[in-house]
């Protein structure tokens, strides 16, 4: 008789007289090798990294083997209890989630109690939407939160913080995130427990640490006293066994703006994974769960549920990179109970005024170079758009040959950018260009912006390149408007000083990209007008850039305005537009995401190699 047996390790007890030859089987061989960690004379001993589902497996081999040789298989109760658990653990929480989101009638005097308890907690009170998804995220133990930009994800992660302190002594939150994101926890968590919670922060990357030797100092001995420690993904690595110390039953773990966490097995996903081992409650925000593919779930969910991603979801890579129209339906059926998800629309967020299209008409010089540039770059359309980008901002800026760096980020996802080539022109475009000291569209951008101002009105101008944004700088500022910039080379503590006064009301005009500040930043009470300048066909960016002046805390009757540059240019098939193509394109995805809400489901967006074709695709 062979017996299976489970003892935190799955066990094979066989008769001695096997035991033997047990490792020159076919069994061994073919089957069971892989999952065997030693064999101890008549035991044989499982890894311990299998899943119930490894178990599972092991069970049936070892069936067949029976039956084949005609002896007696056993299975333990424990190991049959264990199996049974596991399934009914797994069951019984995504039953929860599937129940929570329905708001089922037997939860009501439980989610009654929540919000009584958070609202008398907090000073900022949350709303009905943002109160079920805090109660959600705290019965769930470990969840994720797919708000939209700008919908108080926040606040209900810090009312889940709240209710937690209260009932079971969690003393603090640990949220990891982008460095640009630091600052809105602290104003978060200041303003929602204003006059009954002191805030004590450890910001890992402040000026008084000039090292890592000093921030893993000041983790290991000043954390203690802190409710709020704010650590970056780049920076989890170098501190991690530290945190993974302090991250235990009275931490509330968070991993915000967790779509950073992108390459599988990279060194942010393996930090983060080690990071959430210990953690009994953990929540993974992020108001863009997968911009590229389904494959960008498989870091979090490894990250919220590593002991059951094998167990329960299943999902292989190659599937989640290339799945069929089935496949789609099961990891939307596996994952819906796991995480919420709000609009703006359902927080009651007044909605945005209608987009104001600034149409430009190019100059006869303009047109011209935009045809030379369509014949340089027939073979390469992301370079043909960059390029364009360059003509619109400032002529000059073709010269040069393209820097990879200025513009990697922008894309939604991997393409080649390989076989972009370097600058190399004929007289008459160097003719071309010297004659255009300024393009008509900037002039046109700067013009509105100084008008805005003009009626008192506090702007904010996105840009993609950091020339573009240094050149508008330094013309405003020559008009007499008090203007600064933030991009990525600008200090963090520079960054906050410019947004407290830009806020404050000491600038008019604060100019940035979306890569350095589309997350985490609020300037909804100050600003109400937003100019793009240079914009790109990565909805993510867009999305989280306009989100930072339209958010939860709007009065119901302020206003919203976007405006958007647009330079049309005279071609052999008439007046053509890339900036009104990009923009037609990004509403198209916009609406995409919104169908998925509605439907419960996630999107996917298109490739990078689709949006250009598309883009591109009228001119012929």
């Amino acid at each position: 008789m062979w017996e299976l047996d489970f003892d935190k390790v799955l066990l094979l007890r066989i008769p001695f007289d096997e035991a033997v030859s047990f490792d020159k089987s076919a069994l061994f061989k073919l089957f069971l090798r892989r999952y065997i960690s030693e064999i101890c004379v008549n035991l044989i001993r499982f890894k311990s990294s299998l899943t119930y589902l490894d178990f599972k497996k092991i069970i049936e081999l070892c069936q067949k083997e029976a039956t084949k040789c005609n002896f007696e298989l056993f299975v333990s109760n424990a190991l049959s209890n264990y199996i049974a658990n596991k399934e009914m653990h797994l069951e019984i929480r995504s039953r929860l989630g599937i129940e929570l989101k329905a708001k089922d009638e037997k939860l009501l005097i439980h989610f009654k109690k929540y919000s009584s308890t958070v609202n008398s907690l907090m000073a900022r009170k949350l709303r009905d939407k943002q109160m079920w998804d805090s109660f959600f995220m705290y019965t769930m133990k470990k969840s994720a939160n797919f708000s939209v930009p700008g919908s108080g994800k926040t606040s209900s992660v810090l009312g889940v913080y709240a209710y937690l302190k209260h009932t079971e002594n969690i003393n603090r939150v640990v949220v990891v995130c982008p460095k640009n994101a630091f600052g809105s926890w602290i104003d978060e968590f200041s303003v929602c427990f204003e006059g009954i919670e002191q805030l004590r922060v450890l910001n890992i990357h402040s000026h008084q640490y000039k090292n890592q030797a000093q921030r893993r100092s000041a983790l290991q001995f000043h954390s203690g006293s802190c409710n709020l420690i704010l650590v970056n993904y780049e920076a989890v690595g170098g501190v991690v066994d530290i945190l993974g110390d302090i991250i235990d039953a009275s931490t509330l773990l968070v991993f915000d703006e967790v779509h950073k966490v992108k390459r599988i097995n990279g060194e942010y996903a393996t930090n983060s994974v080690r990071l959430a081992q210990k953690a009994y409650y953990a929540i993974a925000m992020t108001g863009t769960p997968i911009p590229n593919s389904y494959t960008d779930i498989y870091n979090l969910l490894n990250i919220l549920y590593p002991d059951e991603y094998d167990e329960f979801f299943n999902f292989t890579i190659p599937m989640l990179r290339n799945p069929t129209s089935n496949e789609i339906q099961e990891i939307n059926n596996k994952l819906q109970p796991f995480f919420c998800r709000t609009t703006k629309d359902q927080l009651g967020v007044p909605p945005a005024n209608a987009d104001k299209l600034c149409d430009i008409v190019a100059s006869n010089s303009e047109s011209r170079l935009l045809q030379i540039l369509k014949t340089k770059y027939k073979n390469n359309k992301l370079a043909f758009l960059i390029r364009i980008l360059q003509l619109e901002s400032c002529p000059r800026m073709l010269l040069n040959a393209l820097d990879l760096s200025e513009f990697e980020y922008l894309l939604d996802d991997s393409v080649d950018i390989s076989k972009i080539d370097y600058a190399d022109y004929s007289d008459e475009v160097k003719n071309l260009i010297e004659s255009i000291p300024t393009s008509t569209k900037f002039t046109k951008c700067i013009n509105l912006t100084a008008s805005l101002v003009k009626q008192g009105k506090p702007v904010i101008v996105w840009c993609m390149f950091v020339d573009s944004i240094k050149r508008i700088e330094q013309t405003l500022c020559t008009m007499g408007i008090r203007c600064k910039c933030i991009y990525g080379e600008v200090e963090l503590d520079d960054r906050q000083q410019i947004i407290t006064d830009f806020k404050s009301g000491e600038l008019q005009v604060l100019l940035t990209n979306p890569h350095t500040l589309a997350e985490s930043v609020s300037l909804h009470n100050i600003c109400h007008d937003a100019i793009y300048f240079e914009y790109s066909y990565n909805l993510v960016h867009l999305l989280q850039s306009k989100d930072r002046i339209h958010r939860l805390g709007l009065s119901e009757n302020q206003y919203t305005q976007y405006y958007y540059m647009q330079t049309y240019y005279s071609t052999d098939d008439g007046n053509w537009s890339m900036d009104r193509a990009v923009y037609d394109r990004l509403k198209e995805k916009e609406q995409i995401m919104l169908d998925a809400i509605d439907n419960n489901i996630l999107e996917i967006m298109p490739t990078s190699n689709d949006d250009l074709d598309i883009i591109f695709g009228k001119l012929k």
